[in-house]
């Protein structure tokens, strides 16, 4: 198969974060043990999604990973022009869920093992195929544990999230929160005899977009935007118009700046509202109470120019620039785990997301050669 072959059979996997990633584990499973891969998966707590730890080459330490999540983000509601998981190529273009979010670096990865298999390798080349990075890098952490177990230690690893192939050796940390706003429920007609949660999520998002700009202050021009961010996209409550609203939940995230304190943030947030929102509410309800949990978190990249995983990407493709980006990626799980890290993969985060997500097919082209090269080198 080429990898424009092998990349439209993964599309058609529909591996929605909701949903079971198995489908598809079973399948690269079976193509990499056709080349002699030596295979080991990792499990969620519910065993419907996997991860998949590969190895081809010589038994021994080090060694490159190509790495990839195998979850893509929903479809529901977004107007596409063709079936998201009916993967089809116009004007150059593979359009499909997941063509470059990202199935694409996976498929070409996946393609050339049989060539893997055939090379001299004087040091072995993994494959690393997660669940659930779109809800927030969750099923790496999985993996990375398994081979902490077994003692397993690459020398670096090639995360191919897209980047149309430039070298990214830095990106924003992040995490998901949900604030739970508990008030009590009175007649509409007496505001002050209850709590309106509603109100209270509302003046949350306030205070949110207040510390938004306070962070402001803190900036890597490198970054774009240049400083960390935080906002709420999520926000649900109440019963009935003429009800006080007894619940409400604001669901909230922040991207920060790498080599940053990411909790400072969630303090910040935190101490505010508890000094300028709750005593309020809490004048009018005493049991009134905001409830902050964590729900997933993410380590940032951050930059090391001088990484074995940047060097080689650099010497490989001959890029003169190092990028820092704003989304997240499973990197910065790898670099705290002690292996370098370093972002490069085919098609645009522009599209990633999106209806009509594509990836050019140039571009699968261009991923190839680099990925060959890369097999050129672990045989050197």
């Amino acid at each position: 198969m080429t990898p424009l072959d092998l990349v439209k059979m993964l599309i058609a996997f529909d591996t929605t974060s909701r949903d079971s990633n198995l489908a598809l584990i079973d399948f690269a499973q079976s193509l990499l043990e056709k080349s002699g891969a030596r295979c080991r998966r990792s499990y969620d707590a519910t065993g419907k999604k996997a991860n998949l730890f590969a190895t081809i080459g010589p038994d021994s330490g080090g060694g490159y990973v190509l790495s990839g999540h195998t979850d893509v983000v929903p479809v529901d509601g977004q107007d596409w022009s063709s079936d998201p998981f009916a993967p089809e190529v116009r004007d150059g273009r593979l359009y499909g869920r997941g063509a470059c979010d990202m199935k694409g670096f996976i498929g070409v990865a996946l393609a050339l093992a049989p060539e893997i298999a055939r090379a001299r390798l004087t040091r072995p080349i993994h494959f690393a195929l997660s669940y659930d990075e779109e809800v927030g890098c969750v099923g790496v952490t999985g993996l990375l544990d398994d081979l902490k177990a077994e003692g397993i230690k690459p020398a670096l690893a090639i995360i191919g999230e897209p980047t149309l192939m430039k070298i990214v050796g830095a990106h924003k940390g992040g995490a998901k929160l949900v604030t739970r706003c508990c008030g009590r429920e009175h007649h509409s007609s007496q505001p002050e005899r209850g709590a309106n949660a509603v109100m209270m999520a509302g003046e949350f998002i306030t205070l949110l977009d207040s510390v938004w700009h306070e962070l402001r202050a803190d900036s890597d021009p490198r970054f774009d935007p240049p400083h960390s961010t935080v906002q709420a996209n999520m926000m649900s409550g109440g019963t009935a118009v003429n009800i006080l609203a007894r619940e409400s939940e604001v669901t909230w995230e922040y991207r920060c700046l790498p080599d940053r304190d990411a909790s400072a943030i969630v303090e910040r947030v935190n101490a505010r509202a508890a000094l300028e929102v709750l005593p309020k509410y809490q004048r009018r309800a005493p049991e009134a109470q905001l409830e902050t949990t964590l729900h997933a978190q993410y380590p940032g990249l951050a930059m090391d120019e001088d990484s074995p995983a940047i060097r080689l990407a650099r010497e490989l493709t001959g890029a003169n620039q190092v990028e820092a980006v704003a989304y997240g990626t499973e990197a910065g799980h790898f670099q705290n785990y002690g292996i370098p890290a370093v972002i490069c993969g085919p098609g645009s985060i522009e599209q990633a997301h999106r209806p009509d997500e594509f990836c050019e097919v140039s571009e699968l082209h261009a991923c190839t050669a680099f990925l060959r090269k890369v097999i050129a080198k672990a045989s050197t």
